[in-house]
């Protein structure tokens, strides 16, 4: 990913949970409602070009947290045995 979508809030856009006392990096609501914003529209139309980037890129945003919070958990579960 080489940039972050257009319309990504910069403030906001990803919030922290605590999950079993481990930090979690979760999209934000508003992010979380954009993409299921683009789902339904994808299910009843093409989406321009444009569109189709912007959920590409969510996508790979979602795969960066989901590596982001793999590592996080490895390393606090290793250091807590």
């Amino acid at each position: 990913m080489n940039t972050l979508p257009a319309t990504l809030p910069m403030d906001g856009a990803v919030r922290i949970e605590l999950e079993e006392g481990v930090p979690i990096f979760r999209a934000s609501q508003e992010v979380q409602n954009r993409i299921e914003e683009l789902l339904e529209k994808q299910k009843l139309t093409a989406l321009s070009l444009a569109e189709e980037r912007e959920l590409n890129s969510y996508e790979e945003m979602d795969d960066y947290l989901g590596f982001v919070n793999r590592m996080i958990r490895n390393l606090f579960f290793q250091e807590n045995q």
